[in-house]
């Protein structure tokens, strides 16, 4: 049995790019942990006690330590959030189509053709263009639409997914022939119905 040629290399390969992201979440994280922090010591000393005696331990700043716990428990689940995001999602545009790779457990696999594609919009709220990312919304002309998340240079990626689905890939006729020999598996001489 003939072997099937690997695919020509994709034009562009990526995922959602999260690294800024993290450091994004901890500067606010610190910050917001300060601030209440410091709002606590300074206008809560009338109404937080100092310290607390839980079963014979005195434990200061109650008020201050779970504030402090319960931000970086949420910076936590963030930065699970955006490790589970990256991995769930793998894009690889092609001259002749967008693979769009979803799932850890379960996975679906999409293939935009560039008869399918109608356009890609770029989405950026300001924590987007902060951080450099952008949602690219590809749309199919049967109205269904992919989103490509946090995707870094988002300007460029758009560009290329309109310039390589914008325009159909033609083929000559021998180019199709070999593509077809090459790829459909050819049946053994061998085997009996």
């Amino acid at each position: 049995m003939d072997r099937v040629p690997p695919r020509e290399k994709p034009i562009w390969v990526g995922r959602p790019a999260i690294g800024v992201y993290l450091g994004i979440y901890l500067l606010f994280t610190i910050m917001t942990i300060g601030i209440l922090v410091f709002l606590e010591f300074h206008f809560g000393s009338t109404i937080i006690p100092k310290k607390v005696i839980i079963s014979g331990v005195s434990v200061p700043y109650p008020v201050e330590i779970t504030t402090v716990f319960i931000g970086l428990i949420a910076y936590f689940i963030s930065v699970i959030n955006l490790l589970i995001l990256r991995a769930q999602n793998k894009y690889e545009l092609y001259v002749d189509g967008l693979n769009i790779d979803r799932g850890i457990i379960n996975l679906e696999n999409t293939y935009v053709a560039p008869m399918a594609f109608s356009d890609a919009r770029l989405r950026r709220n300001w924590l987007l263009r902060l951080a450099g990312r952008g949602l690219i919304i590809v749309d199919t002309n049967d109205g269904r639409h992919f989103h490509l998340h946090l995707i870094k240079h988002p300007h460029e990626v758009q560009s290329m997914i309109r310039r390589a689905l914008g325009h159909p890939t033609f083929r000559t006729e021998s180019e199709a022939r070999e593509l077809s020999n090459n790829t459909l598996p050819k049946k053994d001489s061998t085997q009996t119905n």
